[in-house]
């Protein structure tokens, strides 16, 4: 005897709202964490300069190195989130 195959049903997904966001919601977040990280890294220099101890110093050296890359990332997001914001202005 042969079986006859099921067919299953499929459900449909729903409708998934869009996920974007204002551009000044953008350059708000990308400034704020600029903001925390250029604190983050005036505090690792000024521990880097009191600290005697070389394990501590060399810890706070890398803090000072990190936090320093992901600053001027941020700046230049925050730099190119501007331009394009008065690009999109000026059309």
């Amino acid at each position: 005897m042969v079986r006859k195959k099921r067919v299953k049903k499929t459900r449909k997904s729903a409708p998934r709202p869009s996920r974007t966001s204002k551009p000044r919601d953008k350059v708000k977040l990308v400034f704020n964490n600029l903001l925390l990280f250029v604190i983050l890294t005036v505090i690792s220099l000024i521990l880097f300069n009191i600290v005697s101890n070389m394990i501590l110093v060399n810890l706070f050296q890398i803090m000072v190195i990190a936090f320093g890359f992901i600053s001027v990332g941020l700046l230049v997001a925050l730099i190119v989130l501007l331009i394009l914001r008065t690009v999109k202005k000026s059309k």
